[in-house]
């Protein structure tokens, strides 16, 4: 089976969803900066963080339906 392409706005999307559970507002109680004007390593970070997690749901999924 051929593997799909990941979405390209994964780390935005997880970014904006933790700012929707936390209020906006980073670890240590700060405001969340804009994702664009996160540095390129943090957006990197976030991405590959949300595409791992991505691409377990999709295995998961595909071992599920070959029961």
């Amino acid at each position: 089976m051929a593997q799909q392409p990941l979405p390209h706005d994964l780390g935005q999307r997880a970014y904006a969803a933790y700012g929707e559970v936390t209020g906006g507002l980073t670890h240590d109680g700060r405001t969340m900066p804009p994702w664009e004007q996160l540095g390129e390593d943090v957006q990197a970070a976030w991405t590959v963080a949300a595409s791992t997690l991505y691409q377990a749901g999709r295995e998961s999924a595909s071992r599920e339906g070959d029961r």
